[in-house]
């Protein structure tokens, strides 16, 4: 079986990014977490104290 050789930190960090490609989960990760913000602040408002805070 052929040796595989052990990565040479940081030299070869670069590489992690042939394998996981930011053009396949950045976007959805970023909208994932802009829609746990949008979420999170409509919790918020509905959140009786809250809601009376902000004069509602």
């Amino acid at each position: 079986m052929a040796e595989i050789p052990r990565p040479k930190n940081p030299q070869d960090d670069w590489k992690i990014w042939l394998v996981v490609n930011p053009a396949t989960w950045l976007i959805p990760i970023l909208m994932s977490v802009f829609l746990l913000g949008l979420l999170l602040h409509a919790l918020l408002f509905t959140v009786s104290p809250y809601n009376a805070y902000w004069g509602g």
